[in-house]
């Protein structure tokens, strides 16, 4: 797992946030609109259809893991990139979590984590089989 999240944060990292463009005009912002639950975890990533198969618990600590990469980032560009990787990031998490068959320790210290620190711990307590 280490290998797989630390190779997708290096290329998360060198993506390139998209030029800026000039924003379409719009109809005024009303308060009226809806906003998200507190701790609402932002869009779901689209899963590929040919991609291997995950359980949804599996899913889940992907979705939270991307998350929390995201909320953790001090900079806009390392947000925007880690955004662009968001669907990569989840994918990878999801299918080390399957395949490895991750305990149920494993499991709930990535579902634990708050900041990227402590996803980068639980790598160091849950190695990859034969890392």
């Amino acid at each position: 797992m280490r290998i797989i999240l630390g190779s997708l944060l290096i290329a998360a990292c060198e993506l390139q946030p998209a030029p800026r463009q000039a924003p379409a005009p719009t109809a005024p912002v009303t308060d009226n609109a809806p906003k998200p639950a507190p701790g609402d975890a932002g869009p779901t990533p689209h899963v590929p259809a040919d991609a291997a198969p995950v359980s949804n618990d599996c899913e889940n600590i992907g979705v939270h893991v991307a998350q929390v990469l995201i909320d953790s980032a001090k900079d806009a560009s390392l947000k925007a990139n880690y955004e662009q990787a968001r669907t990569k990031v989840v994918l990878a998490t999801a299918e080390a979590c399957t395949s490895q068959k991750w305990s149920d320790e494993a499991r709930g210290c990535y579902l634990d984590a708050k900041v990227e620190a402590d996803v980068r711990a639980c790598e160091k307590k849950f190695p990859a089989p034969g890392k």
